[in-house]
C-alpha cells in the first residue's frame, strides 16, 4: 500500500543548491529544505484541476507495453502552459490519495556498450534496469528494446533487489530469450550495476485511451554505491515523455502548439553516466547534457566518485 513519500532516501527533503551565475565557473549556493520543498509543493499543485484515474483504469486504458515513445524537454513556465492546455484531455494517476510518485532505478551495462548503442543510433538497441516504486516497495525487472519502425517494447517481471552484482539467473534467461526472439541473434553482454537514477513522477491517461504521458522531475544521478554522493538536477529540466501507437498524440499535438520541439536525445541514463564523468565520448547528447548542466543543483566530486566506485571515470569507445 502506498504511504507517505520517505524523507532523504533520494534528499527530496535535503538542503538543495542552486547554481548562481557568474563570469566564471558556476558557484554552487545553498537554499533551504523549505525551498527545495516547495519547489516540489509547486509541481503537485498543478495536477489538482485534473480528474484521477486509478491504476486499474491506467492499465485498462494505456498500458502500452509495445507504443512510440517521444521525449520533450521543458522549464517549469512551458510545464504550466502544457497542463493548462492538457487538463480537458486527460486525468491524472491517482493511487491512495498520491498523484506524486518517487521512483529509484538501476541501470546495468558492461563496459556502457548499451549506452554507446544509443549514442551511435544503433536501430537495435536495448537497455536493462531494476525499479523500485519507493512508495509502495515494488520491485521490477525491466529490458527495453527498440523494435520495428521506432517502437520500443518492454518487458518486465518482478525481483526482489534493486542492485545486484551482476544480472543472472531466471532474468539474464529471460533478457536472452526476448532479445534472440527480437534481433535474431544472442545477446553476450556481462551486465552490472552502472547507474542509480532517481526522480518523481507523475502520469497522465488520455480520457479516450490508448494514450498516456509521463512527467519526471528532480531527477537524481549517482555511481552504484555512491548515492550519497549525488547529483541532483532543478525542477528548470522536466522530462515529458508521450506514449501513443503511433507517435501522434493528444500530449503531442500540444507540445508542437507550445513550439516544443522533440528532444531525441533525452534518455536518463544516456544523460546520467554523462553527468557522474562515467563516459567522455558524448557529442550527440551535447544539447541535452548543456541543458541538464544549467539546471543542477548539487553536483558531487566525478573523479572521488568514480575511485571510490572503481570505475573508470573516462570510459570511451570509438
Amino acid at each position: 500500500m502506498h504511504g507517505s513519500i520517505p524523507k532523504n532516501k533520494h534528499g527530496w527533503d535535503s538542503a538543495n543548491a542552486r547554481i548562481k551565475k557568474s563570469s566564471s565557473e558556476p558557484q554552487l549556493e545553498e537554499v533551504s529544505a523549505h525551498q527545495a520543498e516547495q519547489d516540489e509543493s509547486d509541481i503537485a499543485g498543478l495536477f489538482q484541476g485534473f480528474e484521477p484515474i486509478s491504476l486499474e483504469q491506467t492499465n485498462a486504458q494505456a498500458r502500452m507495453l509495445s507504443r512510440v515513445d517521444n521525449k520533450y524537454v521543458v522549464d517549469f513556465g512551458q510545464f504550466e502552459a502544457f497542463l493548462e492546455a492538457a487538463k480537458e484531455h486527460y486525468a491524472v494517476l491517482e493511487i491512495d490519495g498520491l498523484r506524486q510518485f518517487t521512483y529509484s532505478s538501476c541501470y546495468f551495462d558492461d563496459d556502457f556498450a548499451c549506452y554507446f548503442e544509443h549514442h551511435q543510433g544503433r536501430r537495435q538497441r536495448f537497455k536493462v534496469r531494476t525499479r523500485e516504486y519507493i512508495d509502495s516497495g515494488a520491485q521490477y525487472f525491466e529490458i527495453k528494446l527498440k523494435g520495428l519502425r521506432g517502437k520500443t517494447d518492454k518487458h518486465r517481471t518482478t525481483c526482489d533487489f534493486l542492485v545486484t552484482p551482476r544480472v543472472g539467473g531466471e532474468y539474464l534467461q529471460m533478457l536472452k530469450k526476448i532479445y534472440q526472439k527480437q534481433y535474431n541473434k544472442p545477446m553476450s553482454l556481462d551486465l552490472r550495476p552502472a547507474l542509480m537514477v532517481g526522480y518523481r513522477r507523475c502520469t497522465l491517461v488520455a480520457k479516450a485511451g490508448g494514450e498516456r504521458v509521463t512527467i519526471d522531475y528532480s531527477l537524481t544521478f549517482a555511481q552504484p554505491g555512491e548515492e550519497d554522493n549525488e547529483t541532483r538536477v532543478g525542477n528548470g529540466f522536466i522530462i515529458i515523455e508521450t506514449k501513443s501507437e503511433n507517435g501522434y498524440g493528444i500530449a503531442d499535438t500540444i507540445l508542437k502548439d507550445h513550439k516544443v520541439r522533440k528532444a531525441s536525445k533525452c534518455s536518463k541514463y544516456c544523460i546520467g553516466v554523462n553527468l557522474i564523468g562515467a563516459v567522455s565520448k558524448n557529442n550527440h547528447f551535447l544539447p541535452t547534457i548543456k541543458r541538464v548542466r544549467e539546471n543542477l543543483v548539487a553536483t558531487p566530486d566525478i573523479n572521488s566518485s568514480c575511485e571510490q566506485a572503481g570505475a573508470n571515470p573516462k570510459s570511451d569507445h570509438s
